[in-house]
């Protein structure tokens, strides 16, 4: 008997005795038995070989025949090459190749198929690959192997999920989050939510970090993660809560200046501490013109940045002048503001720069799902 089908047309009568064949024989038929039996209908190589006492030459023989003949494909999913021991290779059927089976009543038997599956015991190595990562069957695949009633709505997403991350702890987090995305109608044409709102937004609790469940999500293809249009990085004046694109260093250097008026309304003279006495070369006291800002700590804003930069009391200024203006900036007032002996000025504050914030929505992939 040969491996492959005869290709003439004889008639109806022949075209049964080919798909006969193709069906009947030994590693061909349990390669099928183990695709209607696996959680996800999508066994990788090693998972065949695990289970078929053949080599995986001899399987991977019979795998290309069943290609051939158009009854399973190979389903790739690129993201698992970069992980060391995951397959990036899964064999289920395609369309016709559920057609033929419902046709000779192979389907009839997935509950059996699955009850066997599930009651095999697994090396370790074959535990990893049925836990690892999946392309999506076809809608239409999918909905034909769902063993028992037809699911509706929400159960083919969640059947998804586990079948794929049914060994990430934070499998259930998955499916509440997936969930409230629907729910939400935050699909495919939806400008996408911020993690840092969709909390508050669905009104859900985790148990893992939002950051985390959200790139499993990501992994299994059913979120993407999106940046609105424009600027990838904005930077933020803290002196007037702006956005200051386009005219960060001129918004520096007015900070600067309000920073430079407060050190000269200091007007008291006081004790300089050790370490800025010792820089500015004064014996014990060095007096400038300042106002203490703390109550009776003698500290000021001058000795405080002379301290900070490694400059005497009296070249402050003409440091903070020198040099890049948004580092001299922001480094005067991050120090200003881990003191407790004095307070910062309204006059001005950092620049602060953020990320455009991604935002997560459905895709295409779980809309078909749904």
């Amino acid at each position: 008997m040969s491996d492959a089908p005869a290709a003439e047309d004889g008639g109806p009568f022949e075209e049964q005795r080919q798909i006969y064949e193709l069906l009947s024989q030994e590693t061909r038929h349990l390669v099928l038995q183990y695709i209607l039996g696996h959680p996800a209908h999508l066994p990788s190589l090693d998972e065949f070989a695990y289970l078929i006492p053949k080599n995986k030459a001899a399987i991977r023989d019979q795998l290309q025949v069943l290609e051939d003949a158009d009854v399973i494909a190979c389903y790739e999913h690129p993201p698992n090459e970069r992980t060391r021991g995951l397959p990036s290779q899964f064999y289920g059927l395609t369309e016709h190749g559920v057609d033929v089976l419902s046709e000779y009543n192979y389907l009839r038997g997935l509950p059996v198929a699955r009850a066997l599956y599930d009651n095999t015991r697994l090396s370790e190595k074959v535990q990893r690959h049925l836990n690892a990562p999946r392309p999506a069957l076809p809608p239409s695949v999918g909905r034909s192997l769902t063993i028992g009633e037809e699911p509706t709505d929400f159960d083919r997403v969640e059947s998804y999920i586990r079948e794929r991350q049914g060994g990430v702890p934070s499998t259930d987090d998955q499916v509440l989050l997936a969930k409230a995305f629907f729910e939400a109608e935050i699909g495919p044409d939806h400008e996408g939510i911020k993690r840092t709102d969709l909390l508050d937004e669905f009104g859900v609790e985790l148990e893992h970090r939002a950051e985390t469940v959200l790139d499993n999500l990501v992994d299994t293809g059913l979120l993407e993660a999106t940046k609105p249009p424009g600027p990838d990085i904005f930077a933020i004046s803290e002196r007037i809560d702006e956005i200051v694109n386009g005219r960060v260093t001129e918004e520096a250097r007015e900070n600067l200046d309000g920073l430079v008026a407060h050190i000269d309304d200091e007007l008291q003279s006081i004790e300089l501490d050790d370490g800025a006495a010792e820089i500015s070369g004064s014996e014990t006291v060095a007096s400038e013109p300042s106002v203490a800002l703390a109550d009776g700590a003698g500290r000021t804003i001058r000795s405080i940045l002379a301290s900070e930069f490694g400059v005497a009391p009296e070249r402050v200024v003409e440091h903070l002048r020198s040099g890049d203006p948004i580092d001299r900036l922001n480094a005067a007032v991050e120090a200003i503001d881990s003191s407790e002996e004095v307070a910062s000025s309204e006059e001005y504050g950092r620049i602060v720069f953020l990320s455009q914030a991604y935002r997560y929505r459905l895709t295409e992939r779980a809309m078909e799902l749904q």
